[in-house]
Parts: structure tokens; sequence; C-alpha cells
């Protein structure tokens, strides 16, 4: 299979998975904005106004966050529900285009929340247009972790039953335990390297970076609190979390 087919494919899974669902569910918007907005109102309300930019940022964050749990729960679903991730796989079909076409799917959920949040960022704040690109790889960085992290745990799965509360479990704690909503100075120095234990934190900071809002540094592990270090951790989380769940995935069932 040639890699126009492959091409073809993406495009393919894309379609059925992502546009056709958004198209016959409008509702999905409403869930979309709904926790986000959520955070950004509670942090309008109680916080700071100098905190509001790493609110919103926060925002754009969330909703690549949990494309990740959409990833999770589809392939899941499709996988033990619906046999039809063995139908591609048996086909000239590549299992990265299989991964590919379903992450891309899941972004296209995503595009109308981060176009809400983009567009309050830049009311909130003045953006270059070079920051504005920088924030932008800093997205797609976050959605390939996100991806390829909700790829990974769907093949630990084996019935439907568990998706839902592992997956509300594990991407609602990236979310928002970590600095993602607020800034990363909020947290004691002495503990601010805990923070990068969660894969979100180098994306948050990341995007903290690029959105032009002050970064906090890591006294007890410097060489964290860098910008290198922060682009190697996401871009390294993403290519591990993608590897090992191609090589390990369940891609039949007995």
């Amino acid at each position: 299979m040639t890699w126009r087919r492959q091409a073809n494919a993406v495009f393919r899974i894309c379609w059925f998975n992502g546009f056709l669902g958004l198209v016959r569910s409008p509702l999905v918007f409403v869930a979309l904005f709904l926790t986000p907005l959520s955070f950004l109102f509670f942090l309008y309300v109680v916080a700071p106004r100098a905190e509001l930019p790493f609110g919103v940022v926060g925002g754009v964050l969330f909703s690549c966050l949990f494309t990740g749990s959409g990833m999770m729960n589809d392939c899941a679903y499709l996988r033990l529900e619906r046999q039809l991730q063995q139908v591609f796989i048996t086909s000239p079909l590549r299992p990265i285009s299989w991964v590919l076409g379903m992450a891309l799917s899941e972004l296209t959920f995503t595009i109308p929340a981060l176009v809400l949040f983009l567009g309050v960022l830049t009311l909130v704040i003045s953006i270059s247009i070079g920051a504005f690109f920088a924030l932008l790889g800093v997205i797609i960085l976050t959605w390939l972790l996100a991806s390829s992290l909700g790829f990974l745990l769907s093949t630990f799965f084996r019935t439907l039953r568990e998706i839902w509360p592992i997956g509300m479990v594990i991407f609602t704690t990236l979310s928002v335990l970590p600095p993602v909503f607020y800034p990363l100075a909020a947290v004691p120095a002495s503990f601010r390297w805990v923070a990068y234990l969660a894969p979100s934190t180098f994306a948050s900071q990341l995007a903290v970076r690029a959105a032009g809002l002050p970064a906090a540094s890591v006294p007890s592990v410097p060489a964290l609190g860098s910008i290198p270090a922060e682009l190697l951790g996401l871009v390294g989380l993403a290519v591990l979390f993608t590897g090992v769940a191609m090589r390990f995935a369940r891609w039949r069932e007995p």
C-alpha cells in the first residue's frame, strides 16, 4: 500500500470518526466548552486578574489534553465492541496510519474550543505572530502527547466498563492538579520539580513561555526549568508513549 493510499486511509478514518461524529452530534460542542470555561469563570471570580492569562492558556491545553481521553475511549470501544480495529489492521492499512487517523479525528472535535480560547487569549494579552506560531507548535505537540497516551491506555482495557472511570481519573488529574490553569510559581519552590512528574507540565510551561507569560524556575533541579528540557520532555514522552503502544498493542482479539 503506497503512502498516498495510506494518507487517503488516514483521511477517511478522520472523516468517519471525526467530522461525521461532530456534524451528527452538535451537543459535543457544549461538552467540549463546558469544563474549561467553568475553570475560567472560577478563576475570573476568585483569582487576581494577573493570573487570568494563565487560565486561558490552561483552557487551550485542557482542550488538547482531552483529545487523549477521546482517543482512549474511541479506540477501546472500536476494538472491544465493534471489532473495527481488527478489520482495519487485517487490511493493507499500517497500524501507524490507523493511530494517526484516529488522533486526527479526535483533533477535529477540539478545533472549535481551541479557536475560542485562542481568540480569548488575544483579548487578554498581546501576542505577536511569532509567539502565536510558537504556541501553535506547543498545541500540536500536546495533541501528539495526549493522543499517544490515550492510545496506549486503550490497549490495556479488556472490558468497556473500565474505560470511563479510568479515563476520567487520569486525564482530569493531568489537566487539573499540575500547573495548567495556574502558574508554576504558585507551587513552593522546593516542590516544583514534583510538578514535572506529570507530562502536562512540560506542555504548560512551554505554552506559558510561548504566550509571553512569566515562567517560574525550578531551584532544586534547574535544568527542568529550561526550554530545551521542557521541549525534550514533551517530544520524548509523546514518542515513548507511541512506541510502547505500537509495540505492545493488542491488535487482534482472540
